[in-house]
């Protein structure tokens, strides 16, 4: 899979098949546009070709503040090696691209600069100055410009239809459960070893602080979890907490800590990577550190069981 990156970077591998969009999260709603785009890709003789935005437009418009990302470029990227796309574009979203029509979009970039055949979109597609090019609007510009439009239906599984605002609700409720099923695979959250205050090693419970550098990243609610760590490229058992350790500390700052179970290693300054797999129990304050051990132990006990 070919990676591309800028606006000016970007040129034709031959006559495609395109979709496009965030794709925050690369869920299984995601997968199955995908999908239907590489199927249809290679019915034709075309070339698949999946664009993406960075920054998330809604944080281009309001900041980290009014919306929480799934997954950074980096996780999407990785994620969507997963798939036998030709090419991935990432398109700078600025005031530019924010302020071109749909239909300069199509003309200038998708057909003279991509050589589009096929536009692959979701049930609910709005791209363009105004959200303007829905599916409609682009099946009528298809036949005026000689390309087909196609849509894809929403993938509906339980009570929920599969999309990115649904799993960050559900993020947001602690259920990481439910929220892996509709991504198909685990929420991820990355962050640098940091010191911490250490209380965590007096307890026999020894934490790597994790320092989060993407701030628009979702962090799950607060409470402590059941997650896998991957630590270089090694997957080990834990459990995490997220919130004020407010047994042992006073402050205001949220914190996410993560104890990786039969592990001694050294890690500080070190990148990992820790995979929510369920949330045990709300974050609460304990009468003293007695107590607070007693009840890590069996956080322990339930974490190693999932």
């Amino acid at each position: 899979m070919k990676i591309i990156k800028g606006l000016e970077q970007i040129h034709s591998i031959g006559d495609c098949a395109v979709t496009m969009g965030t794709f925050d999260g690369v869920h299984r709603g995601h997968h199955m546009l995908i999908e239907r785009l590489i199927e249809e890709a290679r019915k034709r003789g075309l070339k698949s070709i999946l664009l993406t935005f960075d920054p998330h437009p809604r944080l281009f418009f309001g900041g980290a503040e009014k919306v929480k990302l799934l997954t950074t470029l980096d996780e999407k990227l990785d994620l969507l090696k997963m798939f036998d796309l030709d090419c991935v574009g990432v398109l700078e979203f600025n005031q530019a691209l924010a302020a071109m029509s749909y239909q300069a979009f199509v003309d200038e970039i998708l057909l003279n600069k991509l050589r589009m055949r096929l536009l692959v979109v979701g049930y609910d597609h709005g791209f363009g100055k105004g959200r303007e090019g829905t599916f409609e609007n682009l099946k009528r510009l298809g036949r005026q410009l000689h390309f087909d439009v196609l849509k894809v239906e929403p993938l509906v599984t339980g009570e929920h239809i599969v999309k990115s605002s649904t799993i960050r609700r559900l993020l947001l409720e602690g259920d990481v459960k439910k929220a892996a099923e509709l991504l198909g695979h685990l929420y991820e959250l990355k962050g640098k070893v940091v010191k911490g205050r250490l209380v965590g090693k007096k307890l026999e419970f020894p934490t790597a602080n994790l320092y989060i550098n993407d701030s628009a990243k979702l962090l799950p609610k607060d409470g402590v979890y059941a997650v896998d760590v991957k630590v270089i490229d090694r997957m080990y058992r834990g459990m995490l907490n997220i919130g004020f350790r407010p047994t042992v500390n006073h402050s205001t700052q949220r914190t996410v800590e993560v104890h990786i179970h039969d592990f001694s290693q050294d890690i500080y300054g070190k990148e990992i990577t820790v995979f929510f797999k369920k949330r045990l129990r709300d974050e609460r304050k304990f009468e003293n550190l007695e107590e607070l051990k007693k009840q890590l132990l069996i956080d322990r006990e339930q974490s190693l069981k999932i």
